[in-house]
């Protein structure tokens, strides 16, 4: 297709500009005629008129030469103004040639072919070029509204005569969106021609698809927030509003369409019972953000507490967020009630201190005559262990006699065999537990005396608990008392064997004692600061803390007072106290009256070699 001048103003000045000459050089002419034939014959042309015409014609055709010489002027004027635009739009057309995202485009509608070309063409030249049919066009045409056929047959009847409209197209290469824009044309033989370009504008169009994609996502963000989310534009115009900030205020969704007035949806906002302004650190928030409007608790109708913050932008817009602050309401609720429980609390024990002033100055004189009167019981104690040894001699014959004397019964030596098996059970079970008792003065009262001494090795302790549990396996089960093996040290101690498991089995054997039946004991260990922890507890009577430390002494009777047909001379306890003090360690109790007692038995985790440092440093 040929590029064409198509100016009509500029073509009626060029014509009057040519009429205008050609009338100047017409009146010189026959002006110069008419002073030649007067200067050459005697007759004149206007004589008639008797007035001479020679001054008239010479001034003529001065002004007539002036006319051409101005027209002439134009005219050159003209031409280079013509030259420049062509200068110029030559230039456009050499980058619209070169312009890589630009196909031009020509569908002859008579033969229902398709050309494209990279560089701009004559029509009259088509028919050398490649073309594509129509139906090839449009299997690599996609994503388009256009009827290709219905544009057609528009054309052919002359309802259209330009298009513009966008489109995918696969070329060789790749797939992209086209925009094309084009008119309808006729060569010389009269044929119809859509004659255009076609603008890819994959890019425009990507950022087209992604924008709405991002927006459809910003809403469905939006729509899900926890919080209640409303904007408005710079004339207070609803511009959205998400599913919270509905349920907040129980509006329905059909009347928050885009459009409405942010008055008119103030007004559906019924469930506000209370709005408090927040004033407080109000000013620094606001120093922060400019951007910020006002912060509000907002009280609802459902007794639900919400935090509204409104927004408003440098172009005007205005948003409001809410977020549900009921449970911090309720916890501040209950930080006030607790704030006053503790100054309560605090009255309490400042009563209790100066009730314990007034103790500690009474433990004080007491500990006074405590020690006046300690000379007297050890005198007490040493001949208290004079007397158990003698006894402890003097009982053990007649009670191997017995022991003795109930085996033979217990075999069925004699008639009625049901009670001597009964009788010889009473018995043997005596005089087993006596001559326990008289096992235990003996070793209480070598121990006091520190008359024995132990050989310690490094070894493991942990099976000592399951062969102690083993020998009491049958009062567990009698008095249906679950326990709890938790000890897991598995490293050496230096210890005594026999000694350990001695003081171990006491306590466990007074745990089980004075348990309830269904009690619970839980055996448990700990190691801090280079000590042994074994913590045997129970859940059974207990005892009064007063009691604690007499528990510790022979033939006490704090544990068996308030328990009924309890047996034992109640040395267990200061036996075990004597066996971990000969390893260096200590015993401590705590119990509770009805709830249960916790020994726990403390070694110092120290090695033979490390013993044996010690002695050549020192």
């Amino acid at each position: 297709m040929q590029l064409e001048l198509n100016h009509p103003a500029v073509d009626v000045q060029n014509k009057l500009r040519l009429v205008c000459f050609w009338l100047a050089l017409t009146v010189i002419v026959g002006s110069t005629l008419i002073l030649a034939y007067n200067e050459f014959t005697e007759a004149s042309l206007l004589g008639f008129l008797g007035v001479n015409i020679t001054p008239y014609a010479i001034m003529t055709n001065v002004i007539m030469l002036l006319i051409i010489t101005v027209l002439n002027k134009s005219q050159s004027s003209f031409n280079n103004q013509i030259i420049n635009k062509l200068s110029s739009l030559e230039h456009h057309q050499d980058l619209i040639t070169n312009n890589r995202d630009l196909l031009y485009f020509n569908w002859s509608l008579d033969n229902k072919k398709i050309y494209l070309s990279n560089k701009i063409f004559n029509i009259e030249e088509i028919d050398r070029m490649n073309s594509i049919s129509f139906e090839s066009f449009l299997q690599k045409v996609s994503g388009s509204n256009t009827n290709f056929y219905q544009l057609a047959n528009d054309t052919i009847r002359k309802k259209i005569d330009q298009i513009d409209t966008s489109f995918k197209y696969q070329t060789n290469i790749s797939i992209n969106w086209y925009k094309l824009k084009a008119k309808v044309i006729k060569d010389k033989a009269g044929r119809r021609h859509i004659y255009g370009i076609m603008i890819n504008n994959t890019r425009d169009k990507n950022y087209e698809i992604n924008a709405n994609r991002l927006e459809t996502t910003l809403n469905e963000v939006i729509e899900s927030l926890p919080v209640s989310f409303v904007l408005f534009d710079n004339k207070d115009k609803l511009i959205m509003s998400n599913k919270k900030f509905r349920d907040f205020y129980t509006i329905p969704q059909s009347v928050t369409n885009t459009g409405m007035n942010k008055s008119d949806i103030k007004r559906l906002l019924n469930k506000t019972l209370v709005e408090v302004p927040v004033s407080q650190n109000i000013d620094h928030i606001k120093h922060n953000n400019s951007n910020l409007t006002s912060v509000s608790e907002i009280q609802l109708k459902d007794k639900r507490w919400i935090i509204n913050t409104e927004i408003t932008t440098s172009s005007g817009y205005s948003a409001s967020v809410g977020l549900d602050i009921s449970n911090q309401k309720q916890n501040e609720q209950a930080l006030l009630k607790n704030e006053y429980d503790l100054i309560h609390k605090v009255e309490e024990l400042d009563n209790l201190r100066r009730k314990q002033e007034i103790q500690s100055q009474q433990l004080i004189e007491l500990a006074k005559r405590v020690n006046s009167e300690r000379d007297n019981l050890r005198e007490l104690e040493n001949d208290k262990s004079k007397f158990l040894l003698n006894v402890s001699h003097e009982l053990r014959t007649p009670l191997n006699a017995i022991i003795g004397f109930s085996e033979i019964i217990k075999n069925q030596i004699i008639t009625n065999p049901e009670k001597v098996i009964e009788y010889a059970n009473d018995i043997h079970n005596s005089g087993n537990e006596l001559m326990q008792i008289i096992s235990s003065i003996e070793s209480m009262t070598s121990l006091e005396k520190e008359s024995i001494t132990i050989n310690k090795r490094n070894q493991k302790i942990d099976y000592i608990f399951d062969e102690v549990l083993n020998d009491f396996k049958d009062d567990i089960l009698d008095r249906k008392i679950r326990v709890k093996n938790k000890f897991n040290f598995h490293s050496n101690i230096n210890c005594n064997e026999t000694a350990i498991k001695q003081a171990i089995s006491n306590i466990i054997s007074n745990s089980i004692k004075f348990n309830k039946p269904g009690g619970t004991i839980t055996i448990k260990n700990e190691v801090q600061n280079g000590w042994l922890n074994i913590c045997i507890e129970d859940n059974g009577h207990g005892m009064q803390n007063s009691k604690i430390e007499s528990i510790f002494k022979p033939f006490n009777k704090s544990r068996k007072d308030s328990i009924i047909n309890q047996e034992g001379a109640r040395l267990g306890l200061p036996i075990a106290n004597s066996l971990i003090n000969v390893h260096d360690g200590n015993i401590s109790v705590k119990s509770t009256l009805g709830k249960g007692t916790a020994v726990t038995i403390s070694i110092p985790l120290i090695s033979s070699d490390e013993i044996s440092q010690d002695r050549k440093t020192a």
